[in-house]
């Protein structure tokens, strides 16, 4: 399945070293109607300063005619992120367009730039300058890739959007998919190929179909490596640092939207489950997110984070100790005594022997309590 070039995606935005000449050649044309004072040069200027706009690949577009996509992989827009790049647009202007593609009534759908047009609307802009697209044949891929190119996506968004759109293009179950991924970078470590798989992100579709057959993957299995290659990802990153995303608990996955919590901080939070502490679902949470909180307020490293955890850990998990080979021999010799050899015994070895039994007895109570 030969998916399109993150490039191709912008082939209608005319590049700046190609029209550098036609701009100077038009701006120098408008002075020279501004020096000549003549009769018709306000009609004549505009006519340049339209040539001069679609020369430039640029236009200012209402701001309310703009449209977010619904499907954009970036799912995380906070109000403090909006905030921060409103003020950098007051202080600096707007330094790059966005890009959008023709929607219906006369209004245009944002591939890229939600945020810069969430602050321009923050800041009371009326328009915003944007470069126009035709709409591409996939939209939801050429969102993702714009993203995975330009925009620093949180891990969580990432992983859902990349999964996204391998479920959508396999037309596979996640649950399958992860299998499947799993299973073919452990098929490929095994055969110590790892290295063989990575130098094809940076290959032709072609190239990384071959590579793949090469590497005797076909199948499904090859449909989702290609994809992931198309994506210009690393298969092995995606297994290792995408995908446990997905499984997460609710209250990290909030904290990464929410509160700016990192990607292998959650991973590592996410080993205080109820299953390891062996205590409540709510009560393990409670736990997760009382670590985030400190991990947030005070700039915890992952090794950090870790050593908290250690703490918490050992409140709920009590260290196991060997079996003792002593009191393991003593079991089995007692064991042993039959009632006849009891019978057998002397009065005076009953009741030593009774007198050890209960003194110990006493020793077993006290460590059990």
């Amino acid at each position: 399945m030969a998916l399109p070039k993150i490039g191709k995606k912008f082939d209608n935005a005319i590049q700046q070293t190609d029209r550098e000449q036609k701009i100077a050649e038009l701006q120098a044309e408008i002075e020279n109607l501004r020096n000549s004072r003549s009769p018709d040069l306000e009609k004549e200027l505009e006519k340049l300063r339209e040539q001069l706009e679609k020369q430039s690949g640029e236009t200012e577009i209402d701001v309310n005619l703009i449209v977010p996509n619904p499907n954009q992989p970036r799912q995380t827009i906070t109000h403090e992120s909006i905030q921060g790049k409103a003020r950098l647009l007051k202080k600096h202007g707007q330094i790059s367009s966005v890009i959008l593609v023709p929607h219906e009534k006369g209004r245009y759908i944002l591939l890229d730039g939600q945020l810069r047009w969430e602050a321009a609307k923050l800041l009371g802009w009326e328009t915003i300058r944007a470069v126009v697209v035709n709409p591409p044949d996939d939209l939801d891929q050429s969102s993702l890739l714009t993203f995975l190119g330009f925009e620093d996506l949180n891990p969580l968004d990432k992983a859902e959007a990349v999964f996204k759109e391998l479920t959508k293009n396999t037309e596979l179950e996640l649950d399958l998919i992860i299998t499947a991924l799993g299973t073919v970078l452990k098929r490929i470590e095994r055969d110590k190929k790892t290295k063989e798989l990575t130098k094809l992100i940076a290959l032709s579709s072609e190239k990384q179909q071959e590579g793949l057959e090469y590497l005797r993957i076909v199948g499904e299995e090859q449909n989702i490596l290609l994809m992931i290659l198309e994506l210009g990802l690393n298969p092995g990153s995606v297994k290792a640092n995408l995908m446990p995303m997905l499984s997460l608990p609710e209250d990290l996955k909030i904290a990464i939207r929410q509160q700016g919590l990192k990607g292998a901080h959650a991973l590592a939070l996410s080993t205080l489950s109820a299953k390891v502490l062996n205590i409540s679902e709510k009560k393990a949470a409670t736990e997760r997110i009382s670590l985030t909180k400190k991990v947030i307020e005070e700039n915890l490293t992952v090794a950090e984070t870790r050593e908290r955890m250690k703490i918490i850990k050992s409140k709920y998990l009590k260290s196991k100790k060997v079996t003792s080979k002593e009191v393991k021999t003593a079991i089995d010799r007692i064991s042993k005594l039959s009632k006849n050899s009891l019978k057998e015994a002397s009065p005076e070895q009953l009741t030593e022997l009774r007198a050890l039994f209960e003194k110990q007895l006493g020793e077993i109570n006290k460590i059990l309590q």
